[in-house]
This record gives C-alpha cells, structure tokens and sequence, in this order.
C-alpha cells in the first residue's frame, strides 16, 4: 500500500534564539518538525514531538518556559485548523 506524506519545518528564529541564548545545542531541534501523512484507512494524520519534551533534556527553566508556550501555540494551531 502506497501512503503519501510530508514534512515540514516550522518555526521562528526570534523563538529558536530565546532558547539558543541559554542553551546552544537546543539549535538542534529548532524548527520543529512535524509530519502531515495519510493513514492505513486512506484518513490524514499529523505528528510532531512535542517541545516541551524535546527541549526539556536540557533541564534549562528558560528554555522550557519557550518550549511549554511552543506546545500550547502548536496545539492551538492545530486545533484550529481541525475545525
């Protein structure tokens, strides 16, 4: 069975440098990715990691206040879009 997907990058550099000014490496995961594909039963599906878990391996409070806002924004989107 053929399935078609794609993704994508999102983000912002102002956001990706509130984090990278306390944490360089938190560069590695900024933009987010996030996979728009279809589903066994020809529906779509959307995935993403989310940030807070993503950048919170780097247990800096400054980043994890960008990621936690980055979450909620992310889910706002996609819950408006759904609609």
């Amino acid at each position: 069975m053929t399935r078609r997907s794609i993704q994508y990058d999102i983000g912002n550099p102002l956001t990706t440098s509130k984090m990278t000014r306390h944490q360089l490496s938190a560069g590695l995961h900024a933009p987010i990715r996030v996979l728009l594909r279809e589903d066994g039963d020809g529906g779509i599906g959307f995935e993403y990691d989310r940030p807070a878990s993503v950048f919170g391996q780097f247990g800096s409070e400054e980043v994890n206040t960008v990621a936690h806002q980055l979450d909620r924004d992310l889910r706002a989107l996609l819950e408006a879009t759904a609609n």
